[in-house]
């Protein structure tokens, strides 16, 4: 199918924004890519970065990062596909352009059948170029002996994403005072709503969402889920069970998506249609936004652990950075706590979604910093970049991107 984009096919959700909301439609018009959402891969190329005031110096770092370009992270969608793809071809149920989808998968099957969750290659090289992104905007805070610090969720391929960090950094300077922090006794600045977390706090303002359509029902109304299926089977129920085809059609699209984490020239988003790929991809942000939304509050501690961490620095004085990292729906709620370029409005209707929350925010690879300057007598300054790009939040200045500290922790603190 020709990939066009088409413009049209956005029109449903152009809403009214703040001056300072980014234009989801002109940025999915210009980069089709972004689609993808939360499998989107961060960029780590440079970025305009605005000078600091005049006789400000940066001197630290407080980061979040989620983990890198991973292989699929449900546990049984590869498996999934494989049985049903299997079955069909022996029923001869699948259509020519399904035999051609199944030979496709065929070929990737046996590299990604054993890898769901694991950090790839891919994500492992993005990291060290996101270290060495960080290194070469800031080298001042990296000085010999510079102290930095590290955390990480008890992920697997969180573990290698910090590993692969610092290895980049450690590239840039090997001299810099590093060391890596892994354990349960971390969490509550990572994870701080795990499960796992055994400092866990229950006792945090639920925040519900007030949208008053449920997620099937905007399913419903958006997406031809057997007009896709039937692409690929002859029968859509004798293949997929009717109860169990808009999560198979989910299925399908985030493998299709999860073809940039991998090194692989194989396309999928053949199946979809453009105007198809953004209601999948408006789809994927309703789901991501009502269930992170009521429960953002929880998500405070982070926020104490860093300015706990950066007042320590400032008032030791002490040059370096402190490194987390964690998973997508950790560092939304993060987003939506400091209200990160419009991140925390409260939505009230399904098409507001796309033009507040959208997923390709939250990338592979993912990154929020805290960038601190300090001058002789004056006021601690920082700016925050959201992937490499300067950000704003609800906080007054007269000399963006660079908000005062003090400001910060009136309005975060707690």
């Amino acid at each position: 199918m020709k990939r066009i984009f088409l413009a049209a096919c956005l029109a449903a959700a152009t809403l009214a924004a703040s001056a300072q909301q980014p234009d989801f439609e002109a940025q999915l018009k210009a980069h089709p890519e972004l689609l993808a959402g939360t499998d989107y891969l961060c960029p780590t190329g440079p970025a305009a970065l605005t000078k600091a005031p005049k006789g400000y110096k940066v001197f630290y770092i407080s980061h979040y990062g989620r983990h890198g370009a991973r292989y699929a992270w449900q546990s049984d969608i590869y498996d999934w596909m494989n049985a049903t793809f299997t079955e069909a071809a022996e029923a001869g149920n699948l259509t020519k352009y399904g035999l051609d989808y199944k030979r496709r998968f065929d070929s990737l099957y046996p590299e990604v059948r054993y890898r769901v969750g694991d950090l790839s290659r891919k994500g492992w090289k993005q990291q060290e170029k996101l270290a060495e992104r960080m290194y070469k905007n800031f080298p001042k805070v990296f000085p010999d002996g510079a102290e930095v610090r590290a955390w990480t969720s008890t992920s697997t391929r969180c573990v290698m994403t910090m590993s692969a960090f610092c290895q980049g950094l450690k590239g840039m300077n090997p001299d810099i005072d590093l060391y890596e922090n892994f354990g349960k006794v971390f969490l509550p600045a990572i994870l701080p709503q795990d499960s796992g977390n055994p400092f866990r706090d229950k006792n945090f303002e639920q925040t519900p969402v007030k949208i008053p359509e449920t997620w099937r029902q905007y399913i419903d109304r958006t997406v031809d889920t057997k007009g896709i299926l039937g692409r690929l089977f002859k029968s859509i129920d004798q293949a997929v069970k009717p109860e169990k085809q808009w999560d198979f059609l989910s299925y399908l699209w985030f493998y299709a998506q999860g073809m940039n984490s991998l090194d692989t020239d194989l396309d999928f988003n053949d199946l979809f249609t453009d105007e198809e790929l953004v209601d999948l991809w408006k789809v994927d942000n309703f789901q991501f936004y009502t269930e992170i939304w009521p429960t953002h509050k929880g998500y405070q501690p982070i926020v104490d652990d860093i300015i706990a961490k950066a007042d320590d620095r400032i008032a030791a004085g002490r040059i370096g950075a402190d490194l987390r990292f964690g998973h997508d729906y950790t560092i939304l709620p993060l987003m939506q706590i400091l209200d990160v370029n419009g991140m925390g409005h409260d939505i009230l209707t399904a098409d507001e979604i796309p033009v507040w929350s959208q997923t390709y925010r939250v990338p592979m690879g993912a990154n929020l910093q805290l960038v601190f300057y300090r001058a002789n007598k004056k006021p601690v300054l920082f700016k925050v970049l959201l992937n490499g790009e300067e950000a704003r939040l609800p906080l007054e200045t007269d000399n963006w991107p660079y908000y005062d500290w003090q400001a910060f922790k009136a309005r975060y603190g707690r």
